[in-house]
Parts: structure tokens; sequence; C-alpha cells
């Protein structure tokens, strides 16, 4: 955990890219809130704010007597809703640093394709 933002989030996020990277597929059961207070050492009230928000959100689901659940189309929200956020916040933030450090998009460009190209070898 670190202290950039509210542990609740680190926690939805953590939980989002398990979904994402498949640790969790569509119906799987999740760790209980009461594991991840254990495992994060955070208070169980935490760890449940978390999880309601992932369930207000569609991407969890509960299931009776059992527990919590991944819900259908989960990861699919998950990616698009970050994908949104990355475009808004990231790349809008670059493209306003490249124009204030008088970087041509064109070479912008070659840059990203030559460092994304060295990061697939």
């Amino acid at each position: 955990m670190n202290d950039s933002q509210p542990i609740f989030q680190q926690i939805m996020e953590r939980v989002e890219s398990d979904i994402i990277t498949g640790v969790y597929q569509t119906d799987d059961l999740i760790t209980s809130t009461t594991q991840i207070s254990k495992l994060y050492s955070v208070n169980p009230t935490t760890a449940v704010k978390a999880i309601s928000k992932l369930t207000d959100a569609g991407i969890l689901y509960k299931k009776r007597g059992i527990g919590m659940c991944v819900a259908k189309g989960a990861k699919e929200k998950i990616v698009k809703r970050r994908r949104n956020a990355f475009l808004d916040q990231t790349v809008d933030a670059l493209l306003r640093e490249a124009e204030i450090l008088d970087i041509p998009l064109d070479e912008l460009i070659q840059i990203i394709g030559d460092r994304g190209a060295a990061n697939n070898d």
C-alpha cells in the first residue's frame, strides 16, 4: 500500500487488476473482506468499502451464503473505464507537456514507437 491514494481505492485497483489479468474470471469467488483486511493489515471497514464500491459499479455481485463473485462483463467495464481515464489524463498531459517543451507531434510519435518497440523486445 502507498500514501498516494486512499487504501480502499488501492484495494479496488488490486481486485480490478486481478480481474483484468485473469486471476479472477466471471463468477469466480474473490477473496473475502476479512481476508483482504488481514492481507493488507487494514480495518475491515476499509475492505468492505472497497468491495461495496466494486459491487455498486457492477464489477462484483453477492452470491448469497457464498461471498462476492466477479460479475459478467466486469473485465470489459474495468478496461473501458481505465482506458478512458488513461487517455483523458495521461495522454492529454503528455501532449500538453510536449507542446510546452516544443516537441513536435511527429517526433513524439516516433519516440513512443521506438520505446514501445524496445519494451516488446
